[in-house]
């Protein structure tokens, strides 16, 4: 079965092939073309490589993956969502020039190369499909900040903590940073929010955040989300640093 399906992106009609055949998926990737396997009747494992996206049934090629698929074969940022006054996206190569140097130390430089940057991308949201995203102004395009999810890199006694909350999904650790200009003017709560209600809804996790005693700010962030203060470590990489979590469900 080799099948095509065109969706419009950005006012263009784009086109990708979808197929449970190895060959014309191999044929389609090399001509450049945007690629979606699917999985064949009878097969115990899918027996392809460099097929990134796998679909057990055609009927599960719908138009949001199909967006998904062609914006990552484009290059280009997928939006993860919308508020009333930020759009909330994958960062791209031309966000390191937006990013200022003097509100972050040297762990996120790589935000700050396009080179580093367009890595990235590539291999974090192409594997993961989370991680640091853009908060643009809807307004007028203005990168405002960054936020979003990642895997957890906490103490082994947190993960303790965690673990004995008794989740059942996975836990994701949020990030968040407003530039300096555009603070007190409730874009991090408002950001937050939406990427609290993405990670449930879409992720399907539930989410901690590694916050700075001495940070009220990001504290009072946290607490707006309805997470509390799990517990304080005094281990020397994580001195000083509140462990907040969400509530069990």
């Amino acid at each position: 079965m080799v099948a095509e399906r065109s969706i419009s992106l950005d006012g263009k009609t784009c086109t990708a092939v979808i197929s449970d055949e190895p060959e014309a998926l191999l044929a389609a990737k090399a001509a450049g073309r945007a690629v979606v396997g699917v999985e064949r009747e009878g097969a115990d494992i899918w027996d392809i490589k460099g097929i990134p996206y796998v679909i057990p049934d055609i009927k599960d090629a719908t138009d949001e993956l199909l967006e998904l698929v062609i914006r990552r074969h484009l290059g280009l940022p997928w939006n993860i969502c919308r508020t009333s006054r930020l759009l909330i996206r994958e960062l791209t190569a031309d966000d390191a020039g937006y990013i200022p140097e003097e509100e972050y130390g040297p762990q996120e430089a790589i935000f700050r190369s396009r080179e580093t940057l367009e890595l990235y991308r590539r291999y974090q949201y192409g594997f993961y499909e989370y991680g640091t995203w853009a908060l643009v102004r809807r307004k007028d395009q203005v990168l405002v900040g960054l936020a979003g999810v990642s895997n957890p890199r906490l103490a082994g006694e947190m993960e303790d903590c965690l673990d004995s909350l008794g989740q059942s999904v996975p836990w994701l650790e949020l990030g968040y940073h407003i530039f300096l200009p555009y603070r007190q003017m409730g874009y991090c709560a408002e950001a937050v929010s939406a990427i609290a209600g993405y990670s449930h809804e879409v992720l399907q996790v539930r989410l901690c955040a590694l916050i700075r005693r001495e940070n009220q700010a990001s504290r009072r962030v946290a607490e707006g989300l309805g997470m509390t203060c799990l517990m304080e470590t005094d281990i020397q990489s994580f001195e000083g640093q509140l462990l907040y979590g969400e509530s069990p469900v």
